[in-house]
């Protein structure tokens, strides 16, 4: 899906709240989107480049440290599935 067409669908959700933080195009996909990154004032959402969306709470509670093969940690929040923000496309 190309910006416009995220862009359209993300705005149909009417979640006042929501910001697009940022969007992540193939570099040699020609405009097409292949993940957006958002937030509303309690929820961080991930969205993939098919729509689905996935998300977790804004709260640093929720924040753990999150080990990688390499043996190093990275600090941050795992996502969840979330289909109530799933995107629609027309």
């Amino acid at each position: 899906m190309k910006v416009q067409d995220f862009e359209n669908a993300i705005n149909a959700l009417c979640v006042k709240e929501l910001v697009i933080d940022e969007m992540k195009m193939k570099a040699e996909g020609g405009g097409h989107v292949i993940q957006v990154n958002g937030h509303t004032d309690t929820q961080t959402i991930v969205w993939d480049e098919s729509g689905r969306a996935f998300a977790t709470p804004n709260q640093q509670e929720n924040e753990e440290f999150i080990e990688f093969g390499s043996g190093k940690t990275v600090r941050g929040r795992r996502l969840k599935r979330d289909e109530v923000y799933d995107l629609k496309f027309e």
